[in-house]
């Protein structure tokens, strides 16, 4: 919604003022205006290339942060969901000092500038924070530089946008409406560069020896700040610069206490028709006036937080559930941070056609005819759109592993040999050649014991083996070595990688000998070349497993060394790997008996559900965000006294500073243990929130009807 904020502040001022037969301007003066309709004020390129690079920092920051804390950094899901949070808190608060700043201390021109350097060094800070050292450290210096970043975009983000009006005259209002819609513009083109430049930088670059590179991600922004400081600071011979005028902020709430205090010292004495009347002694009449009407819409802004709290999500739990999605489009991977981009595209294109056509339409239906109806309907429109997102991720939970009940444990029986084998002990089972089957809910104080006989192969004799099952997934191959089963027991893992690639686990029996040096390696060949070493076996040995390797989604064939550098000429098979899936694949290798054998078996199911499919969640919610959103912003504008429209959007910006908030609290005392549950439930805390906000709207009463009340008093 912050994208579209400064093209709507100044709605309520775009109509050209109308000229009387005795004040109808001169030749002379209509060719001037034309002239100065045909070109910006020299300064305002200067400004507008400080937004556009302060959005795009801003929003590569949104875009792939989660990520970046759940992959980098290794944050589990929900402590990147609130840590991202936090991030968007500070950012949306922090506007309020800014504002203050700007009116009282420093003025515009000076806040921007001292802002745009903390904003620069924040930049840095977490460029610096992405690169190698350790976790902790990467830690410490990641979430300090956030710190700063929060800080310093919340400084610039009220004061831009002001410091640019201010270069037009107050007779410009055509020209001055050319500017906020190529600041309206530049707010998205930022926004939309950023979505699809940043994620490419961190996974399709690579750097530090890692498949990402997040410091070239974060850094790039960074460069481009440091670069815009000079030019801002180019501009300073063409700007309007004005000194700070005295904070509104202050004399409000000046106000507001000294008629507090005023009429608990009458206790009832003095009958006053409203409490802010009490202040009249001191205070002027007229300022009386502007507060109650602030008073009025921040009444309104009481539900405003429960928009934000959802419409923020795009940036943390949207994101997690793209990553356990499929992204794959033709020859194209779609990241899970590039789905941001359709929110502003969808912006752009929704304005004009409500603007043209739905609002139009119905209004001849009698329907949304104020702004507060039209909110209502936006609001619930986001409630739906997350109520989509929830059976989505219904779908999505049920791909993900299921873990056994607590005391037990699940064992995956490997079978890489020629042979069907039936195991009998304790429990029984059988297995045939080249299978894997999976024995669930092993209690795990079990010490199993099996006679595990061969048929069908060349091995004769039965073989025993006994063991327990210490971790909650545990895993056994079995493989033929000199006409004898061999048994090989370990521990397993069933996750999803936090990235959305595939990982894989290598079981294999072959003629190669791996021996003392580890330089030997088992090629897999495809969108990547990745070179698995079986680093955990006891050497020499022909058998043995890998850890996981995580890959590329996509065809692999797969190449046995035949020495500690080269590999054979011809692949013993191929594989497919999908996003998400967690696979296994067993090699059997034995030219005495003519047997050249790959089996693949999957152990997580693959991501199968769409990525594309967020595509009506995401249509939903930019079409309540123009109805919510963008109507708000204009009804706050319109509403708001003259002298106090400021502090109205301070308090607009720090209202998603406390739904942010509200996300962190209810992440912290949720006891949902599902992602879908926890959709739903922001779905219905939207609609009981939209009711508040409907029986709040049928009371408000807009500035014309105060205005009339004024005029009577």
């Amino acid at each position: 919604m912050s994208r579209v904020l400064p093209f709507f502040r100044h709605l309520s001022r775009l109509s050209p003022k109308g000229y009387g037969k005795e004040d109808a301007p001169s030749a002379s003066e209509k060719k001037d205006v034309e002239e100065s309709s045909r070109k910006l004020p020299r300064g305002i390129p200067f400004i507008l290339g400080t937004e556009f690079v302060e959005r795009f920092s801003f929003y590569c920051f949104q875009g792939i942060l989660t990520l970046y804390l759940t992959q980098e950094l290794h944050f589990i899901d929900d402590s990147a969901a609130s840590t991202f949070h936090a991030f968007m808190v500070l950012a949306y608060i922090s506007p309020l000092f800014g504002a203050i700043m700007a009116d009282g201390l420093l003025g515009l021109f000076w806040t921007i500038f001292y802002v745009s350097i903390l904003f620069a060094v924040g930049n840095s800070i977490v460029a610096i924070g992405a690169s190698p050292m350790s976790v902790q450290n990467m830690t410490i210096v990641s979430l300090f530089g956030l710190f700063i970043v929060a800080l310093g975009t919340g400084g610039i983000k009220p004061c831009v946008s002001a410091f640019g009006g201010n270069q037009y005259k107050e007779d410009q209002i055509k020209e001055r409406h050319v500017y906020f819609s190529l600041f309206y513009f530049v707010i998205n083109v930022g926004s939309i560069l950023s979505t699809i430049i940043s994620p490419e930088l961190r996974a399709t670059v690579h750097c530090f020896g890692k498949h990402t590179c997040y410091p070239l991600a974060f850094g790039f922004p960074a460069m481009l700040s440091i670069i815009v400081i000079t030019l801002f600071m180019c501009g300073k011979p063409l700007y309007k610069i004005r000194p700070a005028e005295g904070s509104e902020f202050v004399s409000v709430f000046r106000c507001i206490f000294y008629a507090l205090a005023h009429k608990f010292k009458n206790k009832g004495k003095e009958k006053r028709d409203h409490w802010l009347e009490f202040a009249d002694d001191k205070f002027d009449r007229e300022l009386i006036f502007d507060i109650k009407s602030f008073l009025q819409v921040m009444c309104m802004y009481i539900p405003l937080p429960v928009y934000w709290l959802l419409y923020e999500q795009q940036g943390s739990t949207w994101i997690l559930q793209s990553a356990r999605m499929d992204g794959q489009v033709g020859a194209y991977r779609i990241k899970p941070d590039q789905m941001q981009i359709a929110n502003p595209i969808f912006i752009i294109i929704f304005i004009p056609v409500f603007n043209s056509v739905i609002y139009p339409l119905l209004l001849k239906c009698g329907l949304c005819r104020t702004p507060l109806q039209r909110m209502t309907v936006g609001g619930v429109l986001i409630a739906v759109a997350f109520v989509i997102t929830g059976f989505i991720q219904l779908e999505i939970e049920k791909e993900l592993p299921e873990y056994p009940p607590e005391g037990f444990s699940e064992l995956t029986i490997i079978n890489n040999s020629p042979c069907d084998l039936d195991l009998k002990g304790v429990m029984n089972s059988s297995v045939m050649a080249f299978k894997a089957e999976t024995l669930k809910d092993v209690p795990s104080d079990t010490e199993i014991e099996w006679e595990i006989s061969p048929s069908e192969c060349s091995a004769t004799n039965a073989t025993y083996t006994k063991f327990s099952l210490p971790a909650q997934f545990m895993c056994m191959m079995a493989a033929l070595s000199n006409d004898t089963i061999d048994i090989q027991i370990g521990a397993d893992t069933k996750v999803k990688e936090k990235n959305g690639y595939p990982r894989v686990r290598l079981h294999f029996s072959t003629d190669f000998e791996f021996m003392q040096s580890k330089n030997a390696s088992i090629l897999f060949r495809g969108p990547k070349k990745y070179f698995v070493f079986p680093d955990n076996i006891t050497r020499p040995s022909r058998m043995g497993s890998t850890e996981y390797c995580v890959m590329k989604p996509g065809v692999y064939k797969i190449y046995l060394p035949i020495d500690e550098t080269a590999h054979q000429e011809n692949p013993i098979g191929a594989a497919e790997f999908k996003d998400g899936g967690s696979y296994g694949v067993a090699i059997h290798q034995n030219s005495a008996h003519n047997i050249s054998m790959i089996t693949i078996f999957v152990t997580v199911i693959y991501n199968s559900v769409h990525m594309l499919y967020q595509l009506p969640q995401i249509i939903l919610l930019t079409a309540g965000e123009i109805m919510f959103g963008v109507t708000g912003l204009d009804f706050s504008y319109c509403e708001a006294p003259e002298s106090l429209k400021s502090m109205v959007q301070g308090m607009w910006f720090f209202t998603n500073g406390i739904g942010n908030a509200f996300f962190i609290i209810i992440e912290g005392i949720s006891s949902l243990k599902k992602r879908s549950h926890d959709f739903f439930m922001y779905a219905v805390i939207m609609t009981i929130s939209m009711s508040l906000f409907a029986i709040l709207g049928h009371y408000f009463t807009y500035l014309d009807g105060r205005m009339k009340e004024k005029q009577v008093e």
